[in-house]
């Protein structure tokens, strides 16, 4: 029940449906089996990637590495770098020339729509970008490699952007969390084929989510508001009231699902309105809903309640420059005993692949090292 780093500078992408699982280092795409490198192939030959990322100060500043991914099946994987998204067959090692999102647009992650009356099977994702003009943002569907067409544009002055798409079978329909201020904080019923987009919460930072799960009781997320207090919800869809299950110490980008648990991670970052150019190069004050300099870790369920599992402090570095303090992890659902996860921007494991191991999700990591934590 603790802690340990696998690699020194390696991102968890994405999960095979074998279960094993995919990881990006320095310009190399590997799979790892029970932590162990099982293949590696290389992907981006570029200087910026070999080279220049091995400071992991600039591997931050020039947002290098695969940044969002997913597994078409036990060989194929989508990857989003920069403004492109890539596929690689890990069997071949070939890497397709890449699909062009547009200026400033990249996905904060993919979605797997399977097994809905009337929306298409596929992969979808939202365009993710600053956008505080509020300019058109569109959601895109995968026809084949390198093949992405527009299924629904949202017009100018709705949005800033896409933070995630919620397949839900429960209720056979798509929901899309939207961010970030005002009534651009909205969660989405999408039906027929994308030809009813249905705004059905917003105009609150309690709507403004980026994890999210459909859960026969609703849609359980957590908040990803840096200026107000945040919590774990549950959203009733048949009345779209919500219910708060726990608080937290400040916004969720990350999370995932491990086995019959759900996983929140906070962020520590700025305010995110008004930003100066001074602040964005060199600002280093929390918004009023990070309540400390830590990243914080939640797993739990709606039986069991959440409990904090692992912390790590911010590193020293500015905020906007040099990346937010997170934990990210792979994207699937992790169905083995071990939680893998990376922190960025942190004081100690900085871009490290980190792997919690335990057979009891009720006790992931005693007390004590939570306060070792507070005292290194």
């Amino acid at each position: 029940m603790h802690s340990n780093v696998i690699d020194a500078q390696m991102s968890p992408l994405c999960f095979l449906p074998s279960g094993r699982l995919v990881c990006y280092s320095l310009g190399r795409v590997s799979v790892l089996e029970d932590g162990i490198v099982v293949m590696s192939v290389p992907v981006f030959n570029g200087m910026k990637e070999r080279v220049l990322g091995r400071n992991r100060y600039l591997f931050r500043l020039l947002r290098l590495g695969v940044r969002a991914s997913l597994a078409l099946n036990e060989e194929d994987v989508l990857m989003s770098a920069g403004n492109q998204i890539y596929e690689l067959n890990l069997r071949s090692g070939n890497l397709s020339k890449g699909f062009y999102c547009g200026e400033g647009i990249r996905p904060l992650s993919f979605t797997n729509v399977e097994g809905l009356s009337d929306v298409d099977d596929g992969v979808y994702f939202g365009g993710y970008l600053g956008n505080m003009e509020k300019m058109p943002v569109s959601i895109y569907k995968r026809i084949n490699v390198d093949d992405w067409i527009r299924v629904y544009t949202f017009p100018e002055g709705a949005i800033n952007h896409v933070h995630t798409i919620l397949c839900d079978r429960y209720r056979d329909c798509l929901w899309i969390f939207t961010g970030d201020f005002d009534e651009s904080s909205a969660i989405w019923k999408v039906t027929d084929n994308f030809m009813r987009v249905e705004r059905v919460c917003y105009n609150n930072q309690k709507y403004r989510g980026c994890v999210t799960f459909a859960l026969p009781e609703g849609l359980l997320y957590a908040t990803d508001a840096p200026f107000a207090d945040d919590s774990i919800y549950l959203m009733n869809p048949s009345d779209y009231s919500t219910k708060a299950i726990t608080s937290i110490d400040g916004s969720c980008i990350y999370g995932c699902q491990w086995k019959d648990k759900y996983v929140f991670s906070t962020t520590v970052e700025g305010d995110g309105r008004n930003t100066s150019l001074m602040e964005f190069i060199f600002g280093r004050r929390r918004g009023a809903g990070i309540k400390d300099d830590n990243v914080h870790m939640y797993c739990g369920n709606l039986n069991d309640g959440f409990k904090e599992i692992y912390k790590e402090k911010k590193d020293s570095m500015p905020y906007y420059t040099f990346q937010f303090g997170v934990f990210r992890f792979p994207y699937g659902l992790n169905n083995g005993d071990t939680l893998y996860f990376q922190p960025v921007a942190t004081k100690y494991y900085d871009l490290n692949l980190m792997a919690i191991k335990s057979n009891n999700h009720d006790r992931l990591i005693p007390d004590h090292v939570l306060r070792n934590e507070d005292n290194r």
